[in-house]
């Protein structure tokens, strides 16, 4: 029997592995890890633990774009409710491999030497490391996977997620120890809250001040795509201008470069120019841009702690 385990990164995953492991020792397991490139360099000392100490076949897929390039390319700034980081990186990387058997940009085996059976696949078994706190998300999930049958054993099992550490002696991920709920994309879901991104803010200043500038030139490249792509010119005109654009900013987004090239905006100065204001948060109902939390955190002014927020990844529809 073929089982394949949603190994997302955290406790859960570990849990989750360890029960069907424990269960079904003779049925080809396959953990199944789909990569933003966008993590903690300790979630995969985790991962990588976990497949040794449990000895089990671990499957690395990824698209070969972060969420931060996925936005720069689709010109749009994710936030609370626009978010499509989980539903192009994580859920249509991993339902184009399970249903129709398409390969993604990367794929990496860890301890392949332990899977019993290549045609891994075939009438599979899915395995998510969903527990009672997110039993609201086990209807979409279900749904979404179809005609594959899913399980989720910590909702049918009372099973504590630290037992599995303490059993293969696994250090828990160190976003934990800050206090995060998740191990996911290093801190920086797009549709967490205030709570969140001030917990990001004082556990690792580095990374929220990083994505902070980025949100900063995403949304001047936005604002400058749409108004190259809402104005009237010639076709000619307007190719040139998105290649100066592209030229501008895509290394700057692609990791080769420490700041983008000097860019001037078409509109800069016209008083017809209207910047759509985007974040990665929202407050009050409006967008609420990180520098906005920064300043207001060294303020020392009322930030709503409770404001976590957070993807749902495997939730959304299928987008295959």
């Amino acid at each position: 029997m073929n089982r394949i385990i949603f190994f997302s990164g955290g406790k859960a995953s570990l849990a989750t592995a360890d029960f069907v492991k424990a269960q079904h020792p003779e049925d080809n397991i396959v953990l199944y890890f789909t990569d933003t490139l966008w993590e903690n360099e300790d979630l995969y000392r985790f991962i990588n633990e976990s497949s040794d100490k449990l000895q089990l076949p671990m499957l690395i897929h990824s698209s070969g774009m972060s969420p931060m390039q996925l936005m720069y390319e689709k010109k749009l700034v994710f936030n609370s409710m626009i978010g499509d980081c989980s539903k192009i990186l994580k859920m249509r990387v991993a339902a184009d491999f399970l249903k129709k058997g398409k390969r993604p940009a990367i794929e990496e085996w860890r301890n392949k030497q332990y899977l019993k059976s290549e045609d891994f696949v075939r009438d599979a078994v899915l395995y998510f490391g969903i527990g009672f706190d997110e039993m609201h998300r086990q209807g979409a999930i279900v749904k979404n996977w179809l005609p594959f049958r899913v399980e989720m054993p910590l909702i049918d099992h009372n099973i504590y997620k630290d037992d599995a550490l303490k059993k293969y002696s696994i250090r828990q991920p160190v976003l934990y120890d800050y206090g995060f709920s998740h191990n996911n994309c290093n801190g920086r879901c797009v549709k967490a809250g205030q709570g969140h991104y001030k917990l990001l803010k004082e556990q690792m200043p580095d990374v929220f001040r990083k994505i902070m500038e980025q949100e900063h030139h995403l949304k001047i490249c936005v604002s400058a795509y749409r108004y190259i792509k809402d104005t009237e010119m010639d076709d000619d005109v307007r190719e040139m201008m998105y290649q100066e654009l592209d030229d501008a900013y895509r290394d700057y987004f692609y990791d080769r470069a420490d700041k983008p090239k000097s860019y001037i905006h078409p509109a800069a100065g016209s008083s017809d120019m209207t910047i759509k204001q985007y974040s990665f948060m929202k407050k009050g109902g409006k967008p609420y841009p990180i520098r906005d939390l920064h300043y207001e955190v060294e303020d020392d002014m009322q930030i709503d702690l409770f404001d976590i927020g957070g993807c749902g990844c495997f939730v959304d529809a299928c987008v295959i």
